[in-house]
């Protein structure tokens, strides 16, 4: 973590641009009024940022021993009321659907569905930890004035697990959320950020947090020892917490400067009672999970909209929407430039070719401004060389190599992430 020990704070990300700005020119989703406000379409662009973030978290989870689940987006009314959501979260799930006699509505969080797949049976303590992963949709209902871009949207994806967990393991399951959190970060590249402590506000007249005053001190207080034994800085921010316990969130600046929770992670407490969860412990008896809600990316919408304010549109190559562009100078070299390109495209490289009658100039130059990784010029001495001319965006050189070299370096840093 990137933090000034010295106050506790971090220094913001440098993003001056507004992925709304940025999206215009590079078409990453859209919104349509036939669709309805806030319900993102994904355009090819930002699908490829959403599927490669998926990619790195789905091999993180693995690793970290989670176990990837799928449930449906919409449930029975009386599921959220028995987890609490329709108590406490009303305000922002949509309306219920009425079919049959009886009312769906479309799930908030995946939560209630995970607690559903840790109770279909009896579990016992060896099980635990249980780590249980999805990407899963899910559906809020912001008001109009708050809709913002990608920051805030009515159909989002989760990047959500949960954890559940005994009370002696839950400092070492946090400690490894954190983990893959900053391994996350490091491979994205983001070094700046901050910790907030985010507690319930028993003065709070709204009552939209679960009445147990000793579970809440307890919970805040396991969430800060695990801040402070690790020596990470965090601010305290009252009435910012779950309806259902407290949480860590993470913050990161965005490119107008202003400050959003990006990740969470939630200790929940009473859930398991709620959902009538429980194992079998050592002595044959009957005991209560605790709950980890954890989502180290939140929603896709606000993270991808961070990753294009913070590259301002220019990805590593391994995130980039287009990696490769070739240009031929020539009509006689379309043919050489169409063998390129599909030695790259057998091998996973998003890779196109601009065939337009254009100048070489213009193409290079639009090449660049759509933020391409590589630009590959082919001409006369390229194909009777068997050759490419290769440019890295940012870079001054043309490295001159065989097609097949190039591939596989490549191939190479992508799979390495690089940034």
């Amino acid at each position: 973590m990137s933090f000034d020990k010295k106050n506790g704070k971090a220094e913001p990300c440098l993003a001056p641009y507004d992925h709304r700005e940025l999206n215009n020119e590079h078409e990453y989703y859209h919104f349509d009024e036939a669709i309805g406000a806030g319900l993102p379409l994904w355009l090819p662009a930002g699908a490829v940022i959403r599927e490669e973030l998926e990619k790195l978290m789905k091999e993180l989870e693995f690793l970290g021993g989670y176990q990837r689940v799928s449930s449906p987006h919409i449930a029975k009314e009386e599921l959220y009321k028995q987890s609490g959501h329709l108590p406490y979260y009303a305000d922002s799930m949509f309306p219920a659907m009425e079919l049959e006699n009886l009312s769906y509505r479309m799930r908030p969080m995946c939560c209630p569905h995970h607690h559903k797949i840790f109770s279909m049976r009896l579990r016992s303590y060896r099980e635990l930890p249980l780590r249980l992963a999805e990407y899963g949709q899910v559906y809020r209902y912001e008001l109009s004035g708050a809709l913002s871009g990608l920051m805030r949207v009515r159909g989002l994806c989760q990047n959500d697990a949960h954890i559940y967990c005994r009370v002696s393991q839950v400092k070492d399951e946090i400690k490894k959320v954190f983990e893959m959190y900053q391994e996350a970060y490091r491979v994205l590249g983001i070094s700046k950020y901050k910790l907030r402590l985010s507690k319930w506000n028993p003065d709070d007249p709204s009552s939209k947090f679960v009445a147990n005053p000793e579970k809440w001190v307890w919970a805040e207080q396991v969430l800060r020892e695990i801040l402070d034994e690790n020596g990470w800085p965090y601010e305290e921010a009252p009435g910012e917490a779950a309806f259902y316990g407290p949480k860590i969130d993470i913050q990161i600046s965005y490119g107008n400067g202003k400050e959003e929770s990006v990740s969470t992670v939630q200790l929940d407490f009473s859930s398991a009672e709620r959902m009538d969860l429980s194992f079998i412990n050592e002595e044959g008896q009957q005991e209560r999970p605790l709950i980890i809600h954890r989502a180290p990316l939140g929603s896709h919408e606000r993270f991808v909209a961070f990753l294009i304010e913070h590259y301002r549109g220019a990805f590593p190559l391994w995130l980039a929407p287009e990696q490769v562009r070739i240009v031929p100078i020539g009509d006689r070299h379309h043919e050489y430039a169409e063998k390129l390109r599909l030695l790259l495209h057998n091998a996973f490289v998003r890779v196109s070719v601009d065939e337009r009658v254009e100048s070489l100039s213009k193409k290079v130059a639009e090449a660049w401004a759509a933020k391409v990784n590589r630009v590959i010029v082919i001409g006369d001495r390229e194909v009777e060389e068997n050759q490419i001319s290769v440019q890295e965006r940012g870079g001054k050189e043309k490295i001159k190599m065989n097609p097949e070299e190039f591939r596989e370096q490549m191939l190479l840093q992508i799979k390495d992430r690089k940034i």
